[in-house]
């Protein structure tokens, strides 16, 4: 009787250490999927803020790399969470919804010291909504694109009003850019 226990109790050990590596492995694997996500959108930023080289076949490439949107859309993530993150480690979505919201106070010594961070979220989201065109679906393809048309736009809009310095003109870029992506995922996620 201890024997056939202790066979069991072996047995159920190593059978918990196989099942735990293989969640380790598919977790790790996740995250590493993630990190070049972010890789990749980071250089097709620069690429596009920089007008080198061929923007539309980095896009491509990462589209063919990637089957799916959304390892791609963990960049606006916080930090904690796997994502790139803004001033504090606080995510993109979440920071740029909490300056757009109506409680919010920018001023321009506020927006001075998040210039970095708010251009840099202006950037990515360009290089979002690059890619983004390459996976519309088959239905409702030109809503799709409107999306990603508004958001590049958006972007454009929060870049400059950032480097202008007026809290009212980035506020209203930041509610554009969200309005943006609130919308396409009120018709498109899943």
């Amino acid at each position: 009787m201890k024997r056939r226990a202790a066979i069991t109790l072996t047995g159920a050990v190593l059978a918990l250490g196989l099942w735990s590596m293989t969640a380790y492995s598919a977790d790790d694997e996740e995250k590493q999927a993630r990190l070049e996500a972010q890789k990749a959108i980071l250089k097709l930023a620069d690429s596009m803020r920089e007008n080198k080289g061929d923007t539309k076949a980095q896009a491509a490439a990462i589209k063919k790399k990637f089957d799916e949107l959304q390892p791609l859309m963990w960049i606006y993530k916080p930090k904690n969470k796997g994502g790139i993150g803004m001033k504090d480690g606080a995510g993109i979505e979440l920071e740029l919804g909490r300056l757009g919201g109506p409680k919010a106070r920018l001023t321009p010594a506020k927006i001075a010291d998040l210039k970095l961070d708010l251009v840099k979220a202006a950037e990515i989201s360009k290089a979002i909504a690059e890619i983004s065109d390459l996976y519309a679906p088959k239905k409702d393809t030109a809503k799709w694109k409107g999306y990603n048309k508004e958001m590049r736009k958006a972007a454009d809009e929060l870049i400059e009003a950032t480097k202008g310095g007026n809290p009212m003109q980035v506020k209203r870029a930041i509610n554009n850019l969200n309005a943006s992506c609130t919308n396409c995922h009120g018709d498109f996620r899943e």
